[in-house]
C-alpha cells in the first residue's frame, strides 16, 4: 500500500493505491482519496490538507497499520510539508492583522455614516427651527386674516384691506425672504400639479416616492464617488494608493 501523487498543472492530487496481484498481473487498488492541495501550497493550504490527512487516516485505521501509516506520512510530509509551529503562529499573526484591519476600516466606515448623518442632523435641526418659525409667523398672520374675515361677515367695520390681493411676484418676495429659491418655488409648482393629476390615478402616488427613493439612494451614491474624486485629485493621490484607498 503507498501514496499516489498526480500533478496538473495548478494542483497536486493525492490518494491510498494498493497493490494486488490477480491472476499473476499487479493490480493497483483505489483505497482512498486524501484530496489535492494547490501547488504551491500556502500555509493555510497546508494546515487544511493535513487536518484531512489526519482525519482520513483514523477513520483508515482498522485498515492500515499504524506502520504503514506512519511510513505514508513521511512520504506525505516529502511533497506537502506539515506545518511548524512557528508558520503556525507567523499565521496566526497575519489573520489577526488582516482581521484587525478589516474590522478597523468597517468601524471607520461606519464611524464616517454616523460624523455625517450627525452633520446633517444639525442642518436639519437648523431647517427644522428655521421652518418653525416661519410657519408660526405664518399661522399668525392666517389667524389674523380670519379673524378680519369673520369680523367683515358679521358687518363689523374693520380699517384697512382696501389694496389689491397679493400680485405672484409679492408672493415669491416672501417665499424667497423665507428661505425659498426661485428654482425650489418651480419644483414645488410642478410637483404640487403632478400630485393632483397623481390622486386621480390610484397607487400613483406610491409609485412615485418609490421612484423617488430608489433615485435618491442612486443620488446619494454618485455624490459619495464625487466627493472620493475630488479629495484624490486635491490630495495627489489615486486609486489603492494611501491608507488601504480602493475603488468602489
Amino acid at each position: 500500500m503507498f501514496v499516489r501523487f498526480r500533478q496538473t498543472p495548478s494542483r497536486l492530487e493525492i490518494s491510498i493505491v494498493e497493490t494486488r496481484r490477480v491472476d499473476g498481473k499487479v493490480r493497483h487498488e483505489h483505497v482512498a482519496s486524501l484530496g489535492s492541495i494547490e501547488v504551491p501550497p500556502s500555509v493555510a493550504d497546508r494546515v487544511a490538507f493535513w487536518r484531512r490527512v489526519n482525519d482520513r487516516f483514523g477513520k483508515l485505521s482498522n485498515r492500515i497499520d499504524p506502520a504503514t501509516q506512519g511510513k505514508m506520512r513521511g512520504d506525505l510530509h516529502a511533497r506537502v510539508p506539515m506545518v511548524t509551529a512557528d508558520e503556525q503562529r507567523a499565521l496566526q499573526l497575519e489573520n489577526a492583522e488582516a482581521d484587525e484591519r478589516f474590522w478597523a476600516s468597517l468601524h471607520g466606515m461606519n464611524q464616517e455614516q454616523v460624523d455625517g448623518h450627525k452633520a446633517l442632523a444639525v442642518t436639519v435641526k437648523g431647517a427644522i427651527a428655521t421652518g418653525q418659525a416661519g410657519a408660526a409667523a405664518a399661522a399668525a398672520k392666517a389667524e389674523a386674516a380670519r379673524i378680519r374675515a369673520e369680523r367683515i361677515r358679521k358687518g363689523e367695520d374693520v380699517a384697512g384691506g382696501l389694496g389689491k390681493p397679493m400680485t405672484r411676484e409679492e408672493v415669491e418676495a416672501i417665499l424667497l425672504a423665507n428661505g425659498f429659491t426661485k428654482s425650489g418655488l418651480h419644483h414645488a409648482e410642478r410637483l404640487s400639479a403632478l400630485f393632483t393629476a397623481l390622486e386621480k390615478i390610484p397607487g400613483a402616488k406610491k409609485d412615485f416616492w418609490t421612484a423617488f427613493h430608489k433615485y435618491r439612494e442612486a443620488g446619494e451614491l454618485r455624490i459619495r464617488r464625487l466627493a472620493e474624486r475630488d479629495v484624490l485629485r486635491k490630495h495627489g493621490l489615486r486609486w489603492g494608493e494611501g491608507d488601504d484607498t480602493s475603488e468602489t
